[in-house]
């Protein structure tokens, strides 16, 4: 029972010991007194804005317009007739499709023969004329390559693997469209992009635009 309360004061000592040896410390803010800053107070240079140059802006546009000046004989009077020429013509577009005499495009169409050490060639063909729905199948060596290629204003462009030898590629009109006769742009460039030919066929369905590449 005496340990028990020898215990308890020698904790009551240490309580008291540790609360002397805390202080409470107050710091006190004074308000700064701003009638004291001057510009010597920082040390700060002042930077200038600079653009480009250093050149003075030149002012493109007079706004003190003087209305004085303006006299009746500056004034345009808009309500008079032009003396422009009035055209009595129009200018339209002509075209190789619809002309009368259509048997001579009832026959096939040979595009040319090719060398190149190429692996493949880029094909690109376009409806170089009226656009009315000109269709073509693809061949390469009797092997349908696509087999129905509808022909726009724009180029659709394929790539073809040669075989050593000759390669026989033909392009078989399916239609005429609406005006006759199959029409068609056909540009060929190597695997480097550089054009080994740029023609055109103008041929009657079932006949065929050919073309021989043979590759080294």
């Amino acid at each position: 029972m005496k340990n028990y309360f020898l215990i308890i004061g020698i904790l009551f000592n240490s309580l008291i010991l540790v609360s002397q040896e805390i202080s409470i410390k107050i710091v006190e803010i004074k308000s700064l007194d701003t009638n004291a800053i001057t510009n010597s107070s920082f040390s700060l240079k002042k930077i200038e804005a600079k653009g480009l140059t250093n050149k003075k802006k030149n002012n493109y546009f007079n706004y003190n317009l003087d209305f004085d000046i303006l006299s009746k004989e500056n004034i345009i009077d808009i309500t008079k007739s032009t003396e422009l020429v009035i055209p009595t013509w129009v200018i339209k577009q002509k075209f190789k499709e619809g002309g009368g005499n259509k048997s001579k495009f009832k026959a096939d169409y040979y595009l040319g023969n090719l060398e190149t050490q190429s692996e493949y060639i880029i094909i690109k063909c376009r409806d170089h004329e009226y656009v009315d729905g000109d269709r073509i199948k693809l061949m390469l060596n009797n092997a349908v390559i696509h087999p129905n290629i509808s022909l726009s204003s724009v180029f659709y462009v394929i790539d073809i693997d040669l075989d050593e030898g000759y390669n026989n590629i033909d392009f078989i009109a399916l239609n005429e469209g609406d005006s006759s006769p199959n029409t068609a742009q056909l540009v060929v460039l190597d695997e480097n992009g550089v054009v080994l030919s740029n023609k055109k066929w103008l041929i009657s369905t079932g006949y065929k635009a050919q073309l021989v590449v043979y590759k080294k």
